[in-house]
């Protein structure tokens, strides 16, 4: 059985490697840190996953005993605003890893939606938890919420495989899909409140 809950900021190193874990082998990440062992991800990941759990909110998809089996993002948001001022930061970095994650954040700037609504900008679950329905549980959770709010919510989904997943949660496509250079394509979703 699987249980849903928004994790603290005390958590951050427990967190961490569960994040690497999950989304070691997503499209987007794969591109922007190709080849990366997990405990180089784990750290890569550390100061973001830390911005999160201050400032957006991070879902946890936890067994029983606690394990996570999945992890998502979550964030209030307004317009792009706060992609595009990430990427401007990120652009001139010495590191080639955070000069690509600038190019991810300018192109899905392009595309991001200039209305108030929540945005799914990330989620995974741990490979050896895949199918247990984590995922649809963390979407649930968090779409019976913005249902009640009368929220919009947005993501861009990576893969076929979640285009399919967020289109059974209501999802649908809007705007044109977003390619990165020799890279993933990312398809823009749009789901209104029921």
């Amino acid at each position: 059985m699987i249980t849903v809950r928004a994790a603290t900021p005390s958590e951050l190193a427990r967190i961490t490697p569960a994040y690497a874990a999950a989304f070691a082998d997503e499209a987007v990440v794969a591109w922007v840190v190709p080849n990366a062992a997990e405990s180089d991800l784990a750290e890569f990941f550390q100061q973001s996953v830390a911005a999160a759990l201050r400032e957006d909110e991070v879902l946890l998809a936890e067994h029983p005993d606690g394990t996570i089996a999945g992890l998502s993002v979550w964030s209030e948001t307004m317009s792009a605003t706060r992609l595009r001022s990430t990427a401007a930061e990120l652009a001139d970095a010495a590191e080639p890893a955070l000069r690509r994650t600038a190019t991810v954040l300018r192109r899905t700037a392009d595309q991001h939606p200039e209305e108030s609504h929540l945005y799914l900008s990330a989620m995974a679950v741990v490979p050896e938890f895949r199918g247990s329905g984590a995922g649809t549980a963390m979407l649930r959770h968090r779409l019976t919420r913005a249902d009640a709010e009368h929220r919009p919510t947005y993501l861009e989904a990576s893969t076929p495989r979640s285009t399919h997943l967020y289109a059974r949660h209501g999802f649908r496509p809007t705007a044109n899909p977003i390619d990165l250079p020799d890279g993933p394509r990312l398809q823009p979703m749009w789901r209104d409140p029921k």
